[in-house]
């Protein structure tokens, strides 16, 4: 039985929808899309119209914007392990 290779780039996400969007950006956008369920919620309307405009900006950057060829999303949970890990800093006298 002859084998042969697939060739396949692991680089870049596959392009399910219509070829346009992968699977993570329609997440994403649906995830954005459920914001405007606040709208139910009886509270003020800017307080109803800042929080939507946050929460969808927040996923449609998750969805379509990449910064040095990384998705956003990623870079965003980088970011937000960097804060978090334990530091260490060692104390050294330069000078006597």
């Amino acid at each position: 039985m002859r084998v042969f290779k697939i060739p396949f780039d692991i680089k870049r996400e596959e392009k399910i929808f219509g070829g346009y969007l992968s699977l993570r950006q329609v997440l994403y956008l649906m995830i954005s899309a459920s914001s405007l369920i606040v709208l139910t919620i009886p509270i003020n309307i800017i307080i109803k119209v800042i929080f939507i405009s946050i929460f969808s900006i927040f996923f449609l950057l998750c969805a379509f914007l990449k910064i040095n060829e990384q998705n956003f999303d990623k870079f965003f949970f980088y970011a937000i392990k960097y804060l978090f890990r334990k530091k260490n800093f060692v104390y050294e006298r330069c000078c006597k």
